[in-house]
């Protein structure tokens, strides 16, 4: 009896999870493959009972801790706006007027590559600190002013 090479991608039993930190677990285990993050980053779909991966045929329902899109870093200045990479690594130009703020947590919108949806994208520590020295405080509001438009967060 010769063994068959198993061409599922995903174990039925395998427990993936994308946590609020933008770490990928597969069964408590953090996965730290580059091109297995990126290849999770660039299909994760939003579905009727949460989020999966897509990955040809292959589709496993994984649980999202907080959001699936992630800034992982941003160039510019408050004068001429902000560029943004996203965890899936595109490129796009941050929307002020998204921008939300709560200690410790900061969003804004991006488009889904695969619908064209605004979706939140949760800004992770560099890119967090990067913006927020910007900050300005007035009595209990902060604001930032991005090309000359003040947004309050």
């Amino acid at each position: 009896m010769s063994a068959e090479l198993d061409q599922n991608i995903f174990s039925f039993y395998e427990n993936i999870i994308l946590t609020k930190n933008g770490a990928w677990l597969s069964d408590n285990e953090e996965i730290t493959h580059e091109r297995t993050i990126l290849a999770f980053a660039r299909n994760i779909f939003r579905c009727k009972d949460g989020f999966e991966i897509r990955i040809g045929h292959e589709r496993k329902t994984i649980h999202v801790e907080d959001t699936m899109y992630f800034i992982t870093s941003i160039e510019g200045s408050p004068e001429i706006g902000f560029s943004i990479r996203t965890n899936d690594q595109r490129i796009g130009e941050l929307d002020p007027s998204t921008l939300k703020y709560r200690p410790g947590r900061l969003t804004c919108r991006v488009p889904d590559p695969n619908t064209g949806i605004l979706e939140e994208a949760k800004f992770l520590s560099t890119a967090y600190y990067e913006i927020l020295k910007y900050l300005e405080q007035d009595g209990e509001s902060f604001s930032v002013t991005i090309e000359g438009k003040k947004i309050t967060l």
